[in-house]
């Protein structure tokens, strides 16, 4: 619900919507109408019946009570609407797994400390990106859950994309722009 919707939009229906929908199995054995109505005020109907689609297909058709994501990225990727940040991001914060995910903030944060030459939109800026956030990652899975929420929290809150607060950047000294300019 997160995904381009502001928190404040979200807050009010979150609650509602595991009321109606407390699992997977819920939801797929809902049409997928009923589950875009309740998605309602949230924009981005996709979404919605993205997500459908998805408890359909883990929970085989709603016939699974027990139906569950699968833990590694490679095979989240393979669900209806999940995406490259969309699985590393539950691989790594639900399963505690070593997987890599940017988004905005973290690319931004790692064009920055690495790479300041890159082109964050363009498609080889992308794939650079996520293999600097691949090289970078901890070797365990817990210790990457850590990292991956430090590094959207630096990118939200220190290096954003207003003001690049470099004086009180916990990486400064190994930033490639933050030393480059002295100033920043």
């Amino acid at each position: 619900m997160l995904q381009q919707t502001q928190v404040s939009r979200v807050v009010p229906k979150y609650g509602k919507f595991l009321e109606t929908f407390p699992t997977l199995h819920h939801i797929a054995r809902a049409g997928p109408k009923r589950v875009t109505e309740a998605w309602s005020g949230l924009g981005y109907y996709a979404r919605a019946r993205n997500l459908h689609a998805l408890a359909s297909v883990v929970t085989n058709r709603g016939r699974n009570t027990e139906g569950t994501l699968p833990p590694d990225a490679e095979s989240l990727k393979t669900l209806p609407g999940v995406g490259a940040y969309t699985a590393g991001a539950v691989s790594s914060f639900a399963y505690e797994r070593r997987a890599e995910l940017v988004d905005t903030n973290v690319a931004r944060v790692l064009q920055r400390v690495f790479a300041p030459k890159v082109v964050i939109k363009s498609g080889a800026g992308q794939k650079r990106l996520w293999s600097i956030a691949r090289a970078i990652l901890p070797r365990t899975g817990k210790a990457t859950w850590t990292h991956n929420q430090a590094l959207m929290e630096l990118g939200a809150l220190v290096c954003t994309a207003r003001v690049a607060r470099c004086a009180g950047c916990p990486v400064r000294s190994v930033c490639a722009t933050g030393n480059a300019s002295g100033t920043r």
